[in-house]
C-alpha cells in the first residue's frame, strides 16, 4: 500500500487550526507531519518510476535510478523510526499515573 494512499483515507482536515499562541507563518504538528508522509510518497513514486525506465531501457544513467531508489528507502526507513519514537512515547504518557 502506498503512502499516499494511507493519506487519503485519515479524516483530518485540510487545514488545521493553529494552537493559541502560535506565532503567524508556524506550521502546526499535523501539518508539518503531513508535508512530510507526502515527501516520502513523493521519493518513493520517483523511485519506482526511475527503476521502470531501467527495466524498460529508456533510461541510460543507472546510477540516477540506484541514488533515488536508495533515497526512498532511507526515507521511508526514518518514517518508520520517527512512528516508532513516537509510538514509545505515547506509551510511556499511558504508564504515567494521575
Amino acid at each position: 500500500m502506498r503512502i499516499g494512499q494511507l493519506l487519503e483515507n485519515t479524516n483530518m482536515p485540510s487545514t488545521e487550526k493553529k494552537a493559541a499562541g502560535a506565532q503567524p507563518g508556524e506550521k502546526s504538528f499535523g501539518e508539518t507531519l503531513t508535508k512530510a508522509i507526502e515527501k516520502v510518497d513523493d521519493l518513493q513514486t520517483e523511485s519506482d518510476s526511475l527503476a521502470a525506465k531501467v527495466a524498460g531501457g529508456d533510461l541510460d544513467n543507472v546510477h540516477q535510478a540506484m541514488i533515488s531508489m536508495e533515497k526512498a528507502s532511507l526515507a521511508l526507513e526514518f518514517a518508520v523510526q520517527v512512528r516508532n519514537k513516537a509510538i514509545e512515547a505515547y506509551q510511556e504518557l499511558m504508564k504515567t499515573q494521575v
